[in-house]
């Protein structure tokens, strides 16, 4: 059922308006709600508090199964897997702004923009370029990556308590999110490692893992540093494009390089749905 449910979700995600999700984020207004309240005040209790729906969760699913409804579970995993992937399109939309002024060769007003819209903020066009390309990966990471990886493990409890956990973490002044990072690394510990060698699979080969040979396994090693690395060396590695030659926007080869590796991860999850 988990990959009837992630193969439902891709198809709405593709052919319909939520390539973003769920139009209400349901997760952040959950997280949002307990902080305001305080509850996020409490490092433990706290983060408990914020993964309560897991709990709900779970028993819905357990009552679903008790009483027959398989179909209805189906429609519950999709639900929760739409809820919890990432509100950005790092594949589509995100950047575009960005990249339109790169074109138009205003590297000043695509720096400015990419503060706007991205958070970006660099000394340099190539520094500038460089944490572009990152936001995207780490989108992709933190958006599609991580929460298919527990979805696929656990199903939507495994989507649903990262998503918390991650938008806990996200949050600003409150004593919950520092025990919810330490969570949120130890569940992209591993398929942040996955997406770098899927990134050394598409891209170029001994570069990525000349990168990844000394910290692929170090638990210290933020997984966004990793991956960020990672895709530097697939991208900037040779000298071929990974872009087809039509394509010329600035941002081309990363999404190409991401596109790719989300194929491996397609292709590993048919076959083990096959064999499984």
């Amino acid at each position: 059922m988990h990959f009837l449910a992630l193969l439902l979700v891709v198809v709405l995600m593709w052919l319909t308006p939520l390539r973003t999700g769920l139009p209400l984020d349901l997760p952040k207004y959950w997280v949002g709600l307990v902080v305001r309240h305080g509850g996020g005040q409490a490092r433990i209790g706290g983060v408990l508090l914020v993964l309560l729906p897991v709990l709900l969760l779970v028993l819905l699913q357990w009552w679903l199964q008790r009483n027959g409804l398989g179909f209805f579970g189906l429609l519950l995993f999709a639900l929760v897997l739409l809820a919890c992937v990432g509100r950005q399109d790092p594949l589509g939309e995100l950047a575009a702004g960005f990249e339109r002024a790169w074109a138009r060769g205003d590297e000043a007003a695509a720096a400015l923009v990419a503060e706007q819209d991205l958070g970006v903020v660099a000394e340099g066009e190539q520094s500038v370029l460089a944490e572009v390309r990152a936001v995207l990966v780490r989108e992709v990471l933190h958006g599609y990556v991580v929460t298919v990886f527990w979805f696929a493990l656990l199903g939507p409890v495994g989507a649903l308590g990262y998503r918390l956990l991650r938008v806990l973490a996200d949050a600003s002044g409150t004593n919950a999110a520092g025990p919810a990072a330490a969570l949120v690394h130890a569940l992209e510990w591993i398929p942040a490692r996955l997406l770098a060698a899927s990134f050394a699979l598409v891209g170029h080969f001994d570069h990525v893992r000349a990168v990844l040979e000394n910290v692929l396994f170090s638990w210290d090693v933020p997984s966004d540093e990793l991956i960020h690395s990672a895709a530097e060396a697939a991208l900037q590695g040779g000298s071929q494009r990974l872009a087809d030659a039509g394509d010329e926007g600035v941002l081309a080869d990363t999404r190409t390089l991401l596109v790719r590796a989300l194929m491996v991860w397609a292709v590993v999850l048919a076959l083990l749905a096959v064999l499984g």
